[in-house]
């Protein structure tokens, strides 16, 4: 039997990169369908044995492809030893599938109540990211 290694790891922080809301050309109301593009996107600070996960939501009138706002923000996760699940040679990392997905579920998560906080009182307040698969293709 193989012996799996142990995943120890810890947030470091949330930096909140960007946002806009902008003015809709129709009226918002309790009858408006958002829909959601969502991204994510990993990125390594070997020095600090950080993974970054960025998630970049664009929220949209569902009717009319109109853009309403724009969140984008990182998730910082500090790595016990993080050096053996990166290839310096090839620049790239080898986490294990099960932890980029808990990463992945872990910083959509809070990049929802990022949201929640940034459009609460204005006309995106309705505007909550839905449940999405954390097996999403990533960005590196």
């Amino acid at each position: 039997m193989s012996e799996e290694k142990q995943f120890n790891f810890q947030i470091k922080g949330i930096e909140i990169l960007d946002t806009s809301i902008v003015r809709p050309k129709s009226r918002i109301d309790g009858n408006t369908v958002f829909g959601f593009e969502l991204q994510a996107q990993h990125s390594f600070n070997l020095e600090r044995e950080l993974v970054i996960v960025t998630c970049n939501v664009e929220v949209l009138d569902n009717n009319s492809k109109d853009k309403l706002g724009h969140v984008n923000a990182s998730c910082l996760y500090y790595v016990e030893n993080f050096e053996q699940y990166f290839d310096k040679e090839k620049n790239t990392s080898n986490l294990p599938q099960d932890v980029i997905t808990m990463l992945n579920s872990i910083s959509i998560s809070t990049i929802r109540g990022v949201m929640y906080g940034i459009f609460r009182g204005t006309f995106l307040n309705g505007a909550i990211l839905p449940i999405v698969n954390p097996n999403m293709q990533i960005k590196k």
